[in-house]
């Protein structure tokens, strides 16, 4: 396990039952929102062209990030799909083991398309993981950091998946209980291989509706991670104009942010946490 993983109290409260049944219907709001706010999203901060990979969450496929590649496209970025289909589609596992292999593979299928970008373009990728996809994009910062500029995690299970809506269900897949020393492995794959050195920024919400607050921050090198509360459902992560908002004030270099992303008003919307922990 790389040292830049540090332990933190297990908070393995799930999230609130009525965030959960309120998720759907907040990301209609969330979209709706986006739609209204266009001309605000419009004016803000212009990137400088690199590439952004954007990596879906669990049984999600490249559909389900468009409107944030749309989103990261308008602002002058290169925002590409990952390319690989349906996250999770094709895991057929009997214990957390077998997904962790599943991982494996995912992560490295993932990093042969993030070197052949790196290689086109010259320049080191961005990567904006949702959910699951967070798990792998910060997973592949520690391996691959040659070809990574940052990582970015929206909504992202950092913890044990006990603290997740969908635990009972997940764990219906499997013919064995699962044990701690399992739990422990799943947590920890993520931050396997070398020594921390790229930037990830981690956005999660209070009233996600799936994955609770407790395991949703990034317990990485404080050097390195930045966590940070949103405004948002789960599902939401990838249509939320404050989600956006943050993107673009955050991709960009220090004198080009809007000073009102950092200003008392946005408080209610966006919260910095923690510099790790």
């Amino acid at each position: 396990m790389s040292n830049s993983y540090q332990h933190m109290p297990a908070d393995l409260r799930p999230p609130q039952l009525r965030h959960s049944m309120l998720e759907f219907s907040r990301v209609v709001l969330e979209i709706g929102s986006t739609v209204l706010l266009g001309p605000l999203l419009k004016r803000l901060p212009k990137g400088d062209g690199h590439t952004i990979m954007t990596l879906p969450g669990f049984m999600g496929a490249d559909g389900s990030t468009a409107q944030l590649r749309k989103f990261l496209n308008n602002r002058g970025y290169h925002a590409i799909p990952w390319g690989l289909g349906r996250n999770g589609a094709n895991v057929r596992s009997r214990n957390i083991d077998d997904f962790l292999q599943h991982r494996t593979a995912m992560e490295d299928a993932i990093a042969e398309r993030v070197r052949a970008a790196y290689v086109a373009s010259g320049r080191k990728l961005t990567l904006i993981g949702w959910s699951l996809g967070g798990l792998y994009a910060v997973a592949l910062a520690h391996r691959f950091p040659e070809w990574i500029r940052e990582v970015i995690t929206l909504g992202t299970p950092y913890g044990d998946p006990r603290g997740t809506a969908l635990y009972s269900v997940m764990g219906s897949l499997y013919d064995n209980d699962v044990d701690e020393e399992a739990l422990a492995r799943w947590v920890a794959h993520t931050y396997r291989g070398g020594a921390l050195s790229v930037p990830v920024l981690a956005l999660y919400s209070e009233s996600d509706g799936i994955v609770g607050a407790g395991i949703a921050k990034c317990p990485g090198d404080p050097r390195f991670v930045t966590n940070v509360a949103v405004l948002a459902s789960h599902v939401g992560f990838p249509f939320n104009p404050v989600v956006f908002a943050v993107l673009a004030n955050h991709l960009v270099a220090p004198h080009q942010r809007w000073a009102v992303c950092r200003s008392a008003h946005m408080r209610p919307f966006v919260r910095e946490v923690s510099a790790g922990l």
